[in-house]
């Protein structure tokens, strides 16, 4: 029996190992030989895992790429940020451009009818003035003053700085300035038109007898004058602001949708208006009739008492006027009747002048102490032209004035009379309508009025034969009387005492005139302009003539001008 090969099991102990019992003794260099082929056979006959499932050196891990933090809120912000303001800059280049070729394309105003005042003019080019820099500033102040829609623009300014002011006890107060003691002198309104009046029709009048002289006339209304001036105050001024929140600017006070000038007043300076007044009188003698007619503005009726202490009171310097003027004057006692109609339209909200209304009850006084006829406003045509917001707008730029306009009312008198007008020294003579048409410039509605006040005016009426003249030396109040009194006087002669340039005492005598009115506002009669009275009586010197001039003589100068004033 053969010996069984018997392969080597695992190793034992480094140093031993199994050797079959046939290869005791053998050769250990002819075993190790065959145990070699041995085990090659062995591994051949193993089959071979498939590549794919053989397993693989591991892989050594690539180093992780890099990652970017998130961006924090602060860098987001401010990368928004540098975006909205190169955005924010193209914008605003974009709006300069526009507005730079529109104030170029544009046409430009020649008068701003919210402030009624003509606009700058471009300036004319000199050598002189291009080197000491009048030409550039010149180019600069017409460039900004006349931009395109600068009324418009001024608007939406107001409203937006209505919003601004501080409230005190329901008083919206800013910008009080000091209280002015004068009218304001207008700047020169447009002249009128040269055409034919077109105003026609006589009215039922009842036309007194005037056989009497005008010294009979004198002492007929000089009883008038007998009436005493009120010791107190007949005007109720409005308590528990009645007219909600106010706010004063420069001093107007705007209270609700009403603005009202306030008083400086001056006792001192009516003394001295009343002397002056007495002066005419002495100068012209009892052939002439002098009336004083000191007309209160808004103001003394319409102030609430909380606010009395921002003005003066106009009822007592008034009564002081009154009591300083010479029994020879007839006083026009318009306060006191004005006070029964503070109910009634008789002054406009939005503009320091008084309303045609309130204009016409002060004529019905004064045509009653001067003995004339007087025409009842039922036989007037009332005019109303609606959106009128005036001077006290201009003044303060309130928003609430401006958000509620008036309706600019006047009376046209059915009787029929030619307007004339002259040139502040009486030259000329252009006849043309007493009513202006200003429904295109409504900021400038007053100026309805024989367009406004740098002239001389001629009102003649052929249809009354009373031998009756009269001239009103007056500011602007005054207009608004006129239309009242063209059916009581054969002529009226307006002259406003601020441009006239004569010597208007030569004047009356020159002119026959019969009858002197002095019909001004509060403000004028004790204020600076005041001044002006004793200027238009002394110019050129107290050389008046001492004695009228003949009547044969005054006929013929105003028949050359009225063939003058004809000629269209």
């Amino acid at each position: 029996m053969t010996d069984e090969y018997i392969p080597k099991r695992a190793k034992p102990d480094k140093g031993s190992e199994y050797i079959p019992q046939h290869a005791a003794g053998a050769d250990n260099d002819a075993y190790q030989g065959g145990e070699d082929v041995f085990a090659e056979i062995i591994a051949s006959n193993i089959p071979k895992e498939p590549e794919h499932i053989r397993p693989q050196e591991p892989r050594q891990n690539p180093k992780p790429k890099p990652t970017k933090e998130p961006p924090s809120p602060m860098d987001r912000d401010s990368k928004f940020q540098r975006r909205l303001n190169t955005m924010t800059t193209v914008l605003l280049g974009v709006v300069f451009a526009v507005i730079v070729v529109l104030m170029t394309v544009l046409e430009r105003p020649e008068r701003s009818i919210t402030e009624q005042r003509p606009l700058e003019k471009f300036p004319e080019f000199t050598l002189a003035g291009y080197f000491d820099g009048s030409y550039t500033k010149g180019i600069t102040t017409w460039y900004t003053d006349t931009a395109p829609h600068r009324d418009e623009l001024k608007d939406i300014s107001s409203n937006l700085a209505s919003l601004a002011g501080i409230r005190v006890g329901g008083v919206k107060i800013y910008g009080v300035g000091g209280i002015e003691s004068s009218e304001e002198e207008p700047s020169e309104s447009s002249q009128p038109e040269e055409q034919s009046s077109q105003i026609s029709g006589i009215p039922e009048v009842s036309q007194e007898s005037s056989e009497s002289s005008t010294t009979e006339s004198s002492q007929e209304s000089q009883s008038s004058q007998e009436e005493s001036f009120p010791e107190e105050d007949p005007a109720e001024h409005p308590t528990g602001l009645e007219m909600e929140e106010g706010l004063i600017t420069n001093g107007i006070l705007v209270i609700k949708d009403r603005g009202i000038m306030l008083y400086g007043g001056g006792l001192k300076v009516g003394e001295n208006y009343a002397n002056i007044v007495n002066t005419y009188k002495k100068q012209l003698g009892d052939g002439v009739n002098v009336y004083s007619m000191v007309i209160p503005t808004s103001v003394a009726y319409y102030l609430p008492k909380e606010y009395e202490s921002y003005t003066a009171s106009q009822f007592n310097n008034i009564k002081n006027i009154h009591d300083h003027l010479d029994s020879s004057v007839q006083d026009v006692d318009v306060y006191s009747v004005l006070a029964e109609h503070t109910d009634e339209n008789i002054y406009t909200r939005t503009d320091h002048h008084w309303a045609s209304l309130g204009a016409y009850y002060s004529a019905q006084k004064f045509a009653s102490i001067a003995g004339v006829p007087f025409a009842d406003i039922s036989t007037y045509e009332k005019v109303t032209v609606p959106g009128y917001v005036g001077t006290l707008y201009t003044y303060t730029k309130d928003a609430k004035l401006l958000n509620n306009p008036e309706d600019f009312e006047y009376y046209k008198p059915a009787n029929s009379f030619d307007t004339y007008y002259y040139d502040i020294s009486y030259n000329g003579g252009t006849k043309g309508n007493f009513f202006i048409d200003f429904t295109n410039m409504k900021g400038s509605l007053y100026c309805t009025f024989m367009g406004g006040d740098c002239k001389i005016v001629r009102v003649a009426n052929s249809s009354v034969n009373n031998g009756r003249k009269l001239i009103v030396l007056k500011e602007s109040y005054g207009n608004a009387l006129i239309p009242f009194l063209t059916a009581s006087f054969e002529e009226v002669y307006v002259v406003d005492i601020r441009y006239f340039e004569l010597n208007v005492i030569d004047f009356i005598r020159q002119h026959g005139i019969t009858d002197v009115l002095f019909a001004n506002c509060a403000f004028t009669a004790t204020g600076p302009n005041c001044k002006h009275f004793e200027r238009i009586r002394t110019y050129g010197g107290e050389t008046a003539a001492a004695a009228t001039t003949d009547n044969s003589e005054n006929e013929n100068e105003n028949n050359n001008g009225g063939v003058t004033a004809n000629a269209d």
